[in-house]
């Protein structure tokens, strides 16, 4: 999966589901696309909050996209968050938090990805993370990058997205991951509701607000583990 900006709650579940998780960080970037945006609750309504980036060629490595230069967009982005959740039960400490990486990190990926690490470790999440760029892997095509992981990975199957269907399902792909003995499984999620302010709850926004409202983000995190591997 590609380290994505506040990935939503499903994301970090997927984490929590399978043996091992690998980072896309060697992937193309994807403009307008969830790697830098995400979304929040702002005002009882949906905001897309997103990370100011540095101009780039179209062909260039998500490993390689920096944060423009100018930190004033960084002070702004930091206000609307505090506009957004200052009332909530965990503000001072995940805020603290995204300060910080924000601050820290000069790469998209390299933030995100810490990110997505610390709330994996605050929710008790143990899955050991790889980054693909580390595997010396040779392919660069979707699906034969995805068997070369898991081959890499000595892996007998795949927990795929329900997005990556449009070239998974496609003869060729399916032929090559069951040559190679690996089943591709489809990856489903039951959200649940959980502590949010406003008036109405908003699903599928980014994991930022479920661990901003929650007292306990993890005893609801393990609540949300039962309803999706007990269908109760």
């Amino acid at each position: 999966m590609q380290p994505t900006f506040n990935p939503w709650l499903g994301y970090i579940y997927m984490i929590q589901s399978v043996d091992v998780f690998v980072f896309l960080d060697n992937v193309q970037f994807e403009r307008r696309s969830w790697q830098n945006r995400n979304k929040i609750k702002l005002q009882d309504k949906t905001f897309l909050l997103g990370l100011n980036l540095q101009k780039t060629p179209q062909k260039t490595l998500l490993q390689d996209i920096l944060f423009e230069k100018d930190n004033k967009w960084k002070n702004k982005f930091l206000k609307t968050i505090h506009h957004a959740y200052s009332k909530s039960v965990n503000f001072n400490k995940y805020y603290n938090i995204l300060e910080k990486a924000l601050f820290k990190h000069s790469h998209l990926v390299q933030f995100n990805m810490e990110l997505i690490k610390t709330y994996c470790e605050h929710l008790n999440i143990q899955t050991p993370i790889l980054q693909a760029s580390y595997l010396n892997l040779k392919n660069k095509k979707k699906e034969k990058l995805l068997l070369e992981i898991c081959q890499a990975l000595k892996a007998n199957q795949y927990l795929s997205p329900e997005g990556s269907k449009n070239y998974l399902e496609k003869e060729t792909a399916k032929e090559i991951f069951k040559n190679a003995n690996i089943n591709i499984e489809y990856f489903d999620f039951i959200h649940p509701t959980y502590t949010q302010l406003g008036a109405n709850f908003i699903a599928y926004l980014g994991v930022l607000d479920f661990l901003f409202n929650e007292k306990d983000p993890y005893i609801k995190f393990q609540e949300c583990i039962k309803i999706n591997e007990c269908g109760i």
